[in-house]
């Protein structure tokens, strides 16, 4: 486990500690409501305007359709590279933020001078698991069918992307399907059952947390995968009960004061258990989803770090 080193700076930015109020009292007193899926996803939709649509310097098309979602190529405009950014949005799996997603996925690729595919799988309740994950699935196979290298390949998420990542991954691994370079986990939603039943850092982070609330975990799984124990412990959908063996390298980034902090521990732990090459970065203080707000000093730090990760495993 490692804490990123800021130089000689020790103290969280002015502007993330305002970030943090913000959401603290307007966004996540939205989740402890218990509002429906639908007003959610509008009151994102209006926050999301404060975000650019499309970030310049890219190139977005929609070649090569997936058969059951919306997907898009970001690329580089006059950049030719073939490393491949292969990432899952969060939105706790009921909502979408393309725009917070495009600025995370662009400042990535950015950096680490990479291409990527944005794969908006489709949500519950609409479509429950296992529609998102197999859309996830289904995005992996295809690149491999373009020709596309598994080595040249990382898979990244953020949040309930960050979960799919993981049950992706072991997916690959138990269907024999060679597996990409790495991967980059954000706050992943890793365990439901931790999550609804308020153990860990679900528990002793609950009012500490300046954008989830754990009330609302309940209301999500629900909506995800139903109310069965055992569907909520699948270890595609909760990856921090599954095995770790045979992954490739991974990549984890969580806020000291999220519920979700000990789910990213966790995974960490057990996949150097099983011999995978895992680090996770704790952040102090930062709010869930940091990486997005490219108006913060940390979301560059942490976009950095990404891409030193991103390079490292694809040079």
């Amino acid at each position: 486990m490692t804490v990123p080193k800021y130089g000689n700076i020790t103290m969280v930015s002015w502007q993330a500690s305002a970030s943090n109020l913000f959401h603290r009292f307007m966004v996540k007193p939205l989740t402890e409501r218990g509002i429906s899926a639908v007003q959610m996803r509008e009151g994102v939709s209006k926050m999301e305007s404060l975000y650019t649509e499309y970030p310049t310097g890219f190139t977005y098309t929609h070649a090569h359709p997936l058969p059951h979602c919306e997907a898009e190529w970001i690329g580089q405009t006059d950049v030719q590279t073939d490393r491949m950014l292969l990432h899952f949005p969060g939105g706790a799996y009921f909502m979408r933020m393309p725009r917070m997603e495009r600025a995370l996925v662009t400042g990535i690729c950015r950096a680490a001078n990479a291409q990527a595919r944005l794969v908006q799988y489709r949500l519950a309740p609409e479509h429950p698991f296992p529609a998102g994950h197999d859309d996830c699935m289904g995005a992996y196979r295809q690149l491999l069918e373009l020709g596309i290298a598994p080595d040249r390949i990382v898979l990244s998420g953020i949040s309930a992307g960050g979960g799919l990542v993981l049950g992706v991954l072991m997916a690959l691994r138990d269907a024999g399907l060679p597996m990409p370079a790495g991967a980059v986990a954000l706050s992943p939603v890793a365990d439901l059952v931790a999550l609804t039943n308020r153990t860990g850092s679900s528990g002793f982070n609950a009012s500490r947390d300046a954008v989830i609330s754990v009330d609302s975990s309940e209301n999500m799984c629900e909506m995800y995968v139903g109310s069965s124990p055992d569907a909520r412990a699948h270890p595609y959908v909760s990856p921090a009960l599954g095995d770790f063996t045979g992954l490739p390298p991974l990549y984890f980034q969580v806020g000291s004061t999220e519920i979700l902090l000990d789910q990213s521990t966790r995974c960490a732990e057990k996949a150097r258990a099983a011999g995978v090459n895992a680090d996770v970065e704790i952040w102090p203080d930062m709010g869930h989803g940091w990486q997005c707000m490219q108006y913060l000093p940390e979301s560059k730090r942490a976009i950095a770090r990404i891409s030193d990760f991103v390079r490292e495993c694809c040079p």
